[in-house]
């Protein structure tokens, strides 16, 4: 039973964000279902610590969450929180190795694939960004953050326009509002891409 409910708990830890500027955090998410099969210890020591990454007290939000790594070390989300809090810090090998170990231990999690190849685009290894995006878009293929990361690394780093139109397009059908980020990107791709006369 504990098992399952650490499974189950692992997934109320993850937090989704896009990493497209120098701070990769952007927005907070979780699904609050997750929130029934966590005891009341757990979940009040995660709540202070993303309290903590909102208020930028980032040495105290690592603190909280390495407490819960130490003690429970076979869940991918606090890893996944702190890999987060380490690509704000510029620690970008780090992040990737905090990263990596979160997708040993639960490697059908798109955040932790986003967020890898969030550090790795960083540290200028863009192939290798390129299947961690992907390896998300494959778990979760209406996962609007990993759809936007590909999208600017095509657009950015890769020369393949059309692939980041694409990818644009999609976080634009995704999105519950007009972003008018992503559209102007578009509408900056599709002047570039239209064949000259």
């Amino acid at each position: 039973m504990r098992l399952i409910k650490l499974s189950l708990a692992s997934l109320f830890f993850m937090l989704h964000f896009s990493g497209c500027g120098t701070n990769p955090v952007q927005s907070i998410s979780r699904d609050d279902s997750e929130l029934r099969n966590v005891d009341s210890e757990l979940q009040q020591t995660f709540e202070s610590a993303l309290q903590l990454m909102r208020q930028n007290k980032t040495a105290q939000a690592k603190k909280h969450l390495q407490n819960l790594i130490d003690q429970y070390p076979q869940m991918a989300g606090p890893y996944i929180n702190l890999g987060i809090i380490q690509l704000t810090e510029g620690d970008l090998a780090k992040a990737e190795n905090t990263f990596t170990t979160a997708l040993k231990i639960k490697p059908d999690s798109p955040p932790a694939h986003n967020q890898l190849g969030v550090a790795l685009r960083m540290q200028g290894k863009f192939q290798e960004a390129e299947q961690a995006y992907t390896s998300a878009l494959k778990l979760q293929p209406d996962y609007l953050l990993a759809h936007r990361n590909l999208g600017i690394l095509y657009d950015l780093y890769l020369p393949r326009p059309k692939l980041a139109l694409q990818h644009y397009k999609h976080c634009q059908t995704l999105s519950d509002s007009s972003d008018k980020e992503i559209s102007g990107w578009i509408l900056d791709l599709e002047r570039r891409i239209k064949p000259s006369k």
